[in-house]
């Protein structure tokens, strides 16, 4: 049997269709475009041998009717210099199906912690919760995120209880953290729809407590979303962008639109950003110049002497 470590590569290189660059270098930085990896060379970034790093090739080139939003994921990939995207939120808010969209539009590869889990365990992430219990499965989570952060240009989606390990705010702090969230009731109902045995989370309180009907079930996921945002909410606003889903009465945007969402959120983050970077820079000759409207004093407004 092969050691851990070596199962996780293994299962993450299976994950990502086997698209992991030898090279490597650990991200060891909190996102900001002008400290970020500057290769823009495409799919592979080639690296000294003492690199460390490692790194990814681009997602397959998407289909041409998505040719607008792939345009648009080009330019917002150029501006994040292959900085890694951390989807993060409650349970049952697309993480899974956004990343692997978002992925497609920007040319980034996707990861998907649970699917790792799988590959790792031979195991569904609710098997591994009744085999070996929460805590564990929480240890094993933040090891895999460990190893995951450590990769670029990948949109990876995250398990919704990762927020609540302090540890693992190091690894997410490697990217950019965008948190979905949505209407605790249009949560409910897909959830319902995606069925509650596969959410260890949701399996207990809802066998326990209704009685059976849609109505009942619904409610007490509601119950526990509502119980679990109460101790996660103040983790999660620690996300550097928000997006939200839209509401049950329009049965939550589709997945095309919030990704337009955060492209256009990363978009102005990452301008505002480096608009705040240069800020806090000592002015270089020639980035301050002071004009008079009036012509009376200092240089004219029109360059006249």
């Amino acid at each position: 049997t092969a050691p851990p470590r070596r199962r996780l590569a293994r299962a993450m290189a299976t994950t990502m269709g086997g698209a992991v660059h030898a090279s490597h270098t650990r991200v060891t930085h909190r996102f900001h475009p002008s400290r970020a990896s500057v290769s823009r060379s495409g799919c592979r970034r080639a690296s000294s041998p003492s690199s460390t790093r490692r790194t990814v090739a681009t997602a397959a080139f998407p289909q041409p009717d998505d040719s607008r939003q792939i345009i648009r994921g080009k330019a917002v990939a150029d501006k994040l210099n292959d900085t890694s995207l951390f989807l993060i939120g409650i349970m049952g808010t697309g993480k899974s199906t956004v990343g692997a969209a978002l992925a497609k539009a920007l040319g980034y590869n996707h990861l998907d912690t649970d699917d790792v889990i799988k590959s790792v365990t031979k195991k569904t992430v609710a098997e591994v919760f009744a085999s070996v219990g929460e805590q564990e499965f929480r240890a094993l989570e933040t090891m895999i995120l460990a190893e995951v952060a450590a990769y670029k240009r990948c949109v990876i989606s995250t398990g919704g209880g990762i927020v609540c390990e302090k540890t693992n705010w190091m690894h997410l702090h490697n990217g950019v953290t965008l948190r979905l969230t949505a209407d605790n009731a249009l949560l409910a109902d897909r959830l319902y729809a995606d069925g509650v045995d596969k959410r260890p989370l949701l399996q207990e309180s809802v066998s326990e407590n209704s009685s059976g009907d849609e109505a009942a079930i619904k409610a007490e996921i509601i119950k526990k979303l509502e119980a679990l945002l109460t101790t996660r909410e103040v983790m999660y606003k620690q996300a550097d962008i928000t997006i939200p889903l839209g509401s049950r009465d329009d049965a939550g945007a589709p997945v095309n639109v919030v990704v337009d969402r955060i492209l256009d959120a990363l978009d102005s983050r990452v301008d505002e950003d480096a608009k705040q970077e240069k800020l806090k820079k000592a002015p270089e000759a020639g980035d301050i110049t002071v004009t008079d409207p009036r012509g009376e004093l200092g240089p004219k407004p029109d360059g006249r002497a």
